[in-house]
């Protein structure tokens, strides 16, 4: 019994070549290092404007480089408003505890809301910083073999 055939294409080979540079593509984002919040867009952006127009797999590769990261933002965007409106949530309704003369109710939802963020969001911020070193790892022993490299989780801004 064989399986049906993939959708997604074959991996894409790069020549010799291009390997170097695909591999400085896919370490620009350690740019955020320098440039905190804004280099790990800065460098990949910066790369492709460089690499893109010497061939169609620099272009793609600096495509997906900065795709990712532009999705790591947005990732990272919506999780701090919803922590943000999490948090609030639970000073709010310790206020209104208190106003109605429940302290003890006001002091759960405070301490409630302060668990919320040490249980929720700074985990998933650790998560957020360590996913894009690892797969960026992955991106870089790929691509010196000589195989395209596509991020998962990505969504493609640039197509």
């Amino acid at each position: 019994m064989s399986l049906p055939p993939s959708s997604f294409p074959p991996p894409t080979t790069l020549p010799e070549p291009e390997r170097t540079p695909a591999i400085l593509i896919h370490l620009s984002p350690l740019a955020g290092l320098l440039l905190p919040s804004i280099g790990n867009l800065l460098g990949p952006l910066l790369a492709w404007l460089v690499y893109r127009d010497r061939s169609r797999a620099l272009d793609g590769q600096g495509k997906e480089a900065l795709n990712f990261q532009l999705s790591l933002w947005l990732y990272g965007v919506l999780i701090t408003v919803l922590a943000f409106a999490l948090f609030s949530l639970g000073l709010v309704g310790g206020a209104v505890g208190a106003v109605v003369g429940r302290p003890d109710a006001g002091a759960f939802a405070f301490f409630g809301a302060f668990a919320a963020f040490f249980a929720f969001y700074l985990p998933i911020l650790l998560v957020l910083f360590l996913l894009p070193l690892v797969l960026m790892l992955v991106a870089v022993v790929r691509v010196s073999g000589g195989q395209a490299y596509r991020y998962p989780l990505t969504i493609r801004f640039l197509k």
